[in-house]
């Protein structure tokens, strides 16, 4: 059970009197609960926090449990997410496989049920956290420290430099938008482009070679193919 403890989870329930409950179990078992009464609320708490699993409910007010994850997904494929309904539909089974959920429970929430889906997700962010990503030969990303390392050394960033590498790193195969840079790395603060780039070319001068590569009004992404 210390195991979850090293996580944080958000619990979106739009029953006041179950989500009391619930949130009462959930409290004791991580490192820190954030609960929400449906999924606009949810969402918000979702990009303030980033919290490593999400459970929700699919039939709420506002925005739905489905429409939540897919919003989410649109830009995160690693927060954990498991779904809870009061009934077994099939085109909610059929979006649950599309969207990657961890699990796919049927209410009431009960240790019988909720302990197997909280067991899965924590495992799996237990696996993502043991490798390392490797850059190039001797260049790589440890998910274990969560420092980047040249010739087993560690690479000294600033906060953000580190930030901003492990988003690009974490997502190698996809365009990190500037949205995404300012939301993950800037949060409240406001994000200019110069900001931005002062902090890239900072970066470049640190790695052993240039592998991040501007997408013209799109955002970054990690070019990989050739060693410049």
């Amino acid at each position: 059970m210390e195991i979850f403890k090293k996580y944080t989870i958000l619990y979106i329930e739009d029953d006041e009197g179950v989500r009391t409950i619930n949130s009462r179990f959930l409290n004791r078992m991580f490192n820190e609960l954030y609960e929400a009464k449906d999924g606009e609320e949810g969402y918000a708490l979702y990009k303030k926090y980033h919290p490593d699993i999400i459970l929700t409910d699919i039939k709420m007010p506002k925005l739905d449990g489905i429409s939540l994850t897919k919003k989410i997904r649109q830009k995160d494929e690693t927060t954990k997410i498991i779904i809870s309904t009061a009934f077994s539909e099939k085109d909610y089974l059929m979006d649950a496989i599309e969207l990657k959920l961890e699990k796919y429970i049927i209410k009431p929430l009960t240790s019988r049920n909720l302990m197997p889906a909280l067991t899965k997700a924590v495992e799996a962010l237990e696996k993502q956290k043991d490798f390392k990503i490797f850059l190039a030969e001797d260049f790589y990303f440890d998910n274990n420290t969560s420092l980047f390392y040249y010739k087993e050394k560690i690479i000294d960033f600033t906060k953000k430099e580190l930030q901003f590498l492990k988003l690009l790193t974490l997502n190698k195969d996809r365009v990190v938008s500037y949205e995404e840079i300012e939301q993950h790395i800037w949060e409240d603060e406001y994000m200019s482009l110069n900001s931005l780039r002062t902090s890239i070319g900072f970066i470049r001068k640190k790695i052993p070679f240039n592998c991040i590569k501007n997408i013209s009004n799109m955002g970054y992404k990690l070019n990989l193919e050739k060693k410049l």
